[in-house]
């Protein structure tokens, strides 16, 4: 079974570039289910189109909400 731990050991084996790679590719996974959790009815799949629909929601949904904890 691969845990959480086996996961932090290869990540840490990884470069500092593969880390980030590793990191924005994770970022880009979570949009992706957070747009799919918001937008039920529509297909989402691990494609260009879907990650900058997925990018540009997420902005315009978490925009006001970062600028209300700013204030």
């Amino acid at each position: 079974m691969y845990t959480d731990q086996d996961y932090q050991s290869e990540k840490n084996m990884m470069s500092k570039q593969e880390r980030m790679v590793q990191d924005r590719f994770e970022q880009m996974i979570n949009i992706l289910i957070f747009y799919k959790q918001e937008n039920k009815d529509l297909d989402v799949y691990l494609s260009e189109k879907c990650v900058n629909d997925a990018v540009n929601f997420y902005q315009k949904k978490m925009s006001p909400i970062l600028n209300n904890l700013n204030n």
